[in-house]
């Protein structure tokens, strides 16, 4: 049997939940609902009774759907948003791994030119002889700098990706992806942000990551309902470590917390023991262990890791 890719346009999805929640609106009408006066006969005259008694009839099903519009319009957006959750991770993992070679290759670019300058400045004595044979010391510069050869100056330091897309220039299928990471002398990240908005439908994701010694990070990911996970890791020279996750809703108020004990966090390959009394979620990679017995045992600690 042939396989099919299936593609689901989650901008679309999101744009339908908000026109599903625009109709619940439109017969959200007092008089239609029950709740308000029923017409006059100052209103419609002699069809006042008439029009009265098919509102009174309807009150019903237009009560009931209502609430099955209202149901459709948090599905659709609850589909949209994680949906899109997914690819705006990927995409802003993507933006920082080509940031990140792109800034290796700047730095490396940056020390061989540093490099060659510093030879230019650079003399040794040496024996030459002249057009009779004669022979004499002579300063020869360690490298020439007019040579044509010599390495380019690296120009500014890479901290940012900016990429922008409006496929048919009427802002209908457009998004801006924005990346920035700023480095300590010695080239190690020391912070990330991402922000991820796609298209017209108004989802957004946005990441910033801090990072400290020995593993230490902290990263606060606003999701696309408002909502905020911050992951709070503290590493120390021996490896051990201790991670705090939690969640608030769009409104700030805490929604859940954890807490982990680790060893490894110094290292790529960390290890965790949830703290939490009676918890699911044993090894730190955010899933119930229950439902997922065969999930990693490890977290991810990279760069913008919101577990």
């Amino acid at each position: 049997m042939p396989g099919y890719d299936l593609v689901i346009d989650y901008e679309l999805l999101n744009t339908l939940a908000k026109d599903t929640e625009r109709l619940k609106e439109q017969l959200a009408d007092s008089r239609l609902l029950g709740r308000g006066d029923f017409f006059h006969k100052d209103d419609l005259g002699g069809a006042f009774g008439a029009v009265n008694m098919f509102l009174l009839q309807w009150t019903g099903p237009f009560d009931n759907a209502k609430e099955l519009l209202e149901a459709l319009s948090q599905t659709y957006k609850f589909a949209a948003q994680k949906m899109f959750e997914t690819d705006a991770k990927l995409a802003g993992d993507a933006n920082a791994q080509a940031l990140g070679w792109k800034h290796s290759l700047w730095d490396m670019n940056k020390k061989a030119y540093e490099e060659w300058k510093k030879l230019t400045g650079e003399t040794i004595l040496v024996h030459a002889w002249d057009k009779n044979g004669h022979e004499y010391l002579k300063q020869v510069r360690l490298a020439d700098p007019n040579a044509k050869d010599a390495p380019a100056p690296p120009g500014p330091e890479p901290t940012d990706t900016d990429a922008h897309n409006d496929d048919f220039g009427d802002g209908t299928n457009n998004y801006n992806h924005t990346t920035h990471v700023t480095y300590d002398a010695d080239g190690h990240v020391t912070s990330s942000d991402t922000t991820i908005d796609d298209g017209p439908g108004g989802l957004t994701y946005h990441e910033h990551t801090d990072t400290g010694a020995n593993g230490s990070y902290t990263t606060t990911v606003t999701h696309t309902d408002g909502s905020k996970t911050v992951v709070e890791v503290h590493g120390n020279e021996n490896g051990s470590g201790t991670k705090n996750v939690t969640e608030t809703d769009k409104d700030g108020k805490t929604t859940s917390t954890s807490s982990y004990t680790g060893s490894g966090v110094n290292t790529d390959n960390p290890q965790w023991t949830n703290t939490d009394p009676d918890a699911t979620d044993t090894d730190g990679d955010g899933k119930d262990d229950k439902s997922d017995p065969n999930g990693s045992q490890h977290s991810n600690t990279g760069v913008g890791s919101s577990v």
